[in-house]
């Protein structure tokens, strides 16, 4: 027993040791991670030359890069995502994210100089969080936001954005239960909602 209690007690020593650079580098990289999100978003934003279909590719591009699309679409969706066959799943992470590129597209194209500032960062579970700041000069008003983070393969990714502590994921869940139900409780009446969403947007 004598000789066990140290070795165990090395091993738990090099344990923590070897954790705490892993998740001093996740909290770096994911402030640089949203650091430079921003900045590509703002530079899209600010560029007014572009028209819709070109913004729109290009906010698509930097989701791709830095959102976990598939595990975000199949938390929003809930439980109607066991019941839905490969070709439906495909199908609705496909309208997914066409339906949330055109509906921030739009929200952000209201843009008038606000900046985001990384604040800081927190351990967040398995992930890490973000704080950031977005000051609104206009309205003189800041607005927070947490952007929380998880390994996706090896590269950081977004899970979820926290605005003023009120998750976007979580209201659009809701939003999309409510619509699950009345088009029937089948996943294919939602995936029609979403074409008729999206159709309507294009509008």
């Amino acid at each position: 027993m004598k000789t066990v209690l140290p070795r165990l007690f090395s091993a738990l020593l090099l344990l923590v040791f070897a954790a705490a650079p892993a998740a001093a580098d996740n909290k770096d990289d994911g402030k640089a991670m949203v650091r430079k999100m921003a900045d590509q978003v703002v530079a899209t934003l600010a560029d007014k030359s572009l028209g819709r279909a070109a913004r729109e590719a290009k906010f698509r591009q930097i989701l791709g890069q830095n959102f976990d699309m598939g595990t975000i679409g199949a938390w929003v969706m809930g439980p109607p995502w066991r019941q839905a066959t490969p070709q439906q799943r495909a199908e609705y992470l496909r309208l997914f994210e066409n339906y949330i590129v055109k509906v921030y597209t739009g929200q952000l194209s209201t843009y008038a100089g606000e900046k985001v500032t990384v604040i800081g960062a927190e351990d967040d579970g398995e992930g890490v969080a973000i704080l950031t700041n977005i000051s609104d000069p206009k309205n003189d008003r800041v607005v927070p936001l947490k952007w929380r983070l998880r390994k996706a393969g090896n590269q950081l990714k977004v899970r979820d954005v926290l605005v003023e502590n009120i998750s976007m994921s979580q209201t659009q869940k809701r939003e999309f239960a409510s619509v699950f139900q009345q088009r029937g409780g089948t996943v294919d009446g939602l995936i029609a909602a979403l074409r008729e969403k999206i159709a309507e947007l294009d509008r």
